[in-house]
């Protein structure tokens, strides 16, 4: 893809939303394994919400069978790069050349596009990381406003805490389906919230607000 980058528009950073509404939206990051991922989805099916799933090109490779199910349940699905790599780090060359190749096995495994949402791995950006996100097409570098840190394996109550002590109209999750316990917290903050009168939509539904 031959694109001249000074006539593209950078991707925008999206931390939250603005917005007045009770509205609320889980994501989870795949990186190179999958532990709960099955879990996640069962819980996510019971309670009847929509989350936002940001993939990996490699993991997509990997795991194609739990990939597609993400995508028949009606999840949302953003590119979380191919395999990973810290892109301040990289020239813009190869950021481009990294996210579409994650878009590429996307595409071929589970049948949709993931744009226009992005999210840089490790959450890791400058102005040339921006620049190459929007030269590869995707006009959102999706963030997050709640960081519940479960890839450090902590106790199911504190990834629950870490939600409901911050949790406010617009706020994006960032959660992952490598954890341990990230399954059982979605379970019992989806519970919680949902008694606060807070509404679960995907990322890309937020974004409309």
């Amino acid at each position: 893809m031959n694109v001249d980058s000074q006539y593209i528009k950078p991707s925008t950073l999206i931390i939250n939303a603005n917005t007045n509404h009770k509205q609320i939206a889980f994501t989870y990051d795949s990186g190179f394994e999958d532990n709960e991922t099955y879990q996640i989805l069962d819980v996510l099916k019971k309670h009847k919400v929509k989350a936002t799933f940001f993939l990996t090109g490699i993991w997509v490779e990997k795991f194609p069978e739990v990939a597609k199910r993400i995508a028949y349940e009606g999840h949302e699905i953003g590119n979380h790069s191919y395999d990973h790599p810290d892109m301040v780090n990289i020239s813009h060359d190869e950021i481009v050349k990294n996210i579409l190749k994650g878009e590429d096995a996307i595409k071929k495994i589970i049948g949709v596009t993931p744009c226009p949402l992005f999210r840089e791995p490790f959450g890791s950006w400058n102005k040339k990381v921006f620049k190459a996100v929007g030269a590869a097409g995707y006009k959102y570098s999706i963030y997050w406003s709640i960081d519940t840190i479960d890839w450090q394996h902590p106790t199911t109550r504190v990834i629950v805490n870490r939600i409901l002590r911050k949790a406010q109209g617009g706020d994006i999750v960032l959660m992952h389906i490598s954890g341990n316990h990230t399954a059982e917290a979605t379970d019992i903050a989806i519970r919680n919230l949902k008694a606060f009168g807070f509404k679960f939509v995907t990322v890309g539904e937020l974004l409309k607000h």
